[in-house]
């Protein structure tokens, strides 16, 4: 799979109409999505108005990702128990069952789903960050950090100092596990890529 592309295979392997659709998809149906969701998107409906539809590709997704699926069921059964999910980096996330619009007690799928994984995802970009500080700091260069949104680090430099930087950044996510490890003593086995990109503002930016 090294270097495939995972929504155009998803779009292939799925039926689906578009690459775009594809990784909107993925993207929903990964944090728990119902079919029902779906139908009522203006993005999906041109696809099928037919929750039923969106069901069926929910399940043949998990079908194909089914230690995903895996996992989904075993953080349910850790919040039946009452406890936190446990991540792998010490951060835990308590997900209360929620009652439903009949009064009913319902597993709370997208937030079980999606809390460790953005919450995990947000202590591996704290890392990255840490780390390019420190580089960056250490190699004196003239650089500021702006921001970081969601998976992207901003930081503002002199054209001079762009390939010096890109290099910082991309050492860092390869030492990723390594730092992990160190840190956490946790095994980290995702590969971790960086991508890069430059530019005199956020609208124009090119891909490095």
């Amino acid at each position: 799979m090294d270097k495939q592309d995972a929504h155009s295979l998803n779009q292939a392997a799925l039926n689906l109409p578009s690459r775009l659709i594809a990784k909107i998809f993925l993207f929903r149906t990964i944090f728990r999505g119902s079919g029902y969701s779906f139908a009522n998107d203006p993005d999906f409906m041109h696809v099928s108005t037919s929750p039923k539809y969106w069901d069926e590709m929910n399940e043949r997704f998990f079908q194909k990702y089914h230690k995903i699926d895996l996992c989904h069921k075993r953080w349910a059964d850790i919040v039946l128990s009452g406890k936190p999910i446990q991540g792998p980096l010490g951060r835990s996330w308590s997900c209360p069952l929620r009652i439903d619009f009949r009064g009913e007690l319902k597993i709370p799928w997208t937030t079980l789903t999606n809390y460790p994984v953005q919450g995990t995802g947000a202590d591996v970009m704290m890392l990255v960050r840490i780390m390019a500080y420190k580089r960056i700091r250490n190699a004196k260069l003239p650089v500021i950090f702006v921001s970081t949104v969601h998976d992207s680090i901003v930081v503002d430099c002199p054209p001079d100092v762009v390939a010096d930087v890109v290099a910082i950044f991309n050492s860092c996510f390869d030492d990723i596990p390594v730092t992990i490890k160190r840190n956490f003593g946790y095994d980290w086995n995702v590969p971790m890529n960086c991508e890069c990109k430059q530019g005199m503002n956020m609208k124009e930016m090119e891909k490095i």
